[in-house]
């Protein structure tokens, strides 16, 4: 029995069992009915990952916007040491671009081959930015839409991220 059938029977099924009669309607078939339920399925699938999407963006913003209210005092041109919670706070920022790209339908970590600000403060603003113009790209998306703008900025701040931990590990 194929599995689109077990759905349907399985579906039928609970219908029957929870005391409801079993009813496609006047004009609507066995397959039709399941089609119905299968479209009704992926649209709430693709709705709720859209809630994900717009939650994830916002998160990432609030944890960009703290990290440069951080390390807004930084003189130029000084490394820093960084606490084990700006550690975790740049994995966390890793962790959230991956998953607006993967709720976005991207796989992979992108490629980014524009040049990075030389300057810590510069970098970090640019995080800093990049978090708010995610978070916007994701409350103006839809489901039925991709935003190249929103993979490009989250594989940017992938490796922003990715360049501020590794920089700051070296100057230990």
């Amino acid at each position: 029995m194929s599995a689109r059938r077990l759905v349907c029977l399985t579906l039928c099924l609970a219908t029957v069992g929870a005391g409801q009669s079993l009813s496609f309607g006047a004009s609507q078939s066995a397959s039709e009915f399941y089609n119905d339920m299968e479209f009704r399925r992926q649209r709430d699938r693709a709705e709720q990952m859209l809630v994900d999407l717009r939650k994830a963006g916002q998160e990432l913003e609030v944890l960009t916007q703290r990290i440069a209210r951080r390390f807004d005092a930084v003189p130029d041109g000084r490394h820093l040491q960084l606490s084990g919670q700006d550690l975790e706070d740049f994995k966390r920022v890793e962790k959230l671009a991956k998953r607006v790209r993967e709720l976005h339908g991207a796989r992979g970590d992108g490629e980014d081959t524009q040049p990075l600000p030389a300057d810590f403060t510069a970098r970090i603003a640019l995080l800093a930015r990049l978090g708010v113009e995610v978070r916007q790209a994701a409350e103006k998306t839809s489901r039925h839409t991709l935003s190249v703008g929103l993979l490009s900025r989250t594989t940017r701040i992938l490796r922003l991220s990715r360049s501020l931990r590794s920089e700051c590990s070296r100057s230990e």
